[in-house]
This record gives structure tokens, sequence and C-alpha cells, in this order.
């Protein structure tokens, strides 16, 4: 059974898309869960480029500066002992929000408010 040996830089995941990778171990998988928002950006495993276990996950996102903000707070504290996080292809086919391009930027964020205040209405109306 190997182990993993984690490397500095992160290795690429195996997309080209815009995609935020982190080392498997600790809650990083729950934190990447949630600033990948799972559910519409699947997480899945991969191993370094010299055909190692699967030692990292990633996603894919269109909101990729949304994501990255969300590791940095997450585990940003623990950046100086090694990356605990990496994003890469940035650049690549990312909307931004900016002077009305109608990109999609925040949008989490806003989708968690919304259903934040449906479950208080829904509380409120069950008293």
């Amino acid at each position: 059974m190997s182990t993993c040996t984690f490397t500095t830089p992160l290795p690429n995941p195996p997309t080209t898309l815009p995609s935020c990778s982190v080392p498997i171990g600790s809650s990083n998988s729950t934190i990447l869960d949630t600033c990948c928002n799972s559910e519409v950006n699947p997480i899945r495993s991969y191993g370094a480029p010299d055909g190692g276990p699967d030692c990292y996950m990633f996603c894919t996102t269109d909101t990729v500066q949304t994501v990255e903000e969300c590791l940095r707070q997450n585990l940003g504290m623990y950046e100086k002992d090694a990356p605990q996080f990496e994003c890469f292809n940035v650049g690549v086919g990312v909307q931004k929000a900016e002077s009305g391009a109608g990109g999609r930027e925040g949008t989490g964020k806003r989708g968690r408010w919304v259903v934040l205040g449906l479950a208080i209405v829904f509380a409120v109306g069950m008293m």
C-alpha cells in the first residue's frame, strides 16, 4: 500500500478547466466540498504525475475566484508550513462580473443566503 508524499507546489489536476486542488487529509475534503459547492462542481481525486496514489482532490468551477477566496479564508492560516491549496487555469473560460459582463461570480454565496432565508421563513411559519 502506497502512502502519500505531498509535493510543493501541488501538481496540476488532470483537467484544463479552471480548478482548485488540496492535498487529501485532515478537514481538507470537507473544506473543498464546501468551497466548491460540490452539488454543482463534483470533487475528484488524483495522483502525482509520477503515477503515485491519489493524494490530492480537485474541483472544476467557473467561479474560481470565489472558491479560491473561500479556501484562503479556511486554509490560508496554514500556508506558512506548506501550500494547502492551489488554483489552476484561472484565466481559462472564467467569466468576470465587471462592467456588466453578466458573470456568475458570487452566486454560490447568494444561493446560500436564499436557502437560509427560506429556512427562517419556514421555521417562523411552523410556530
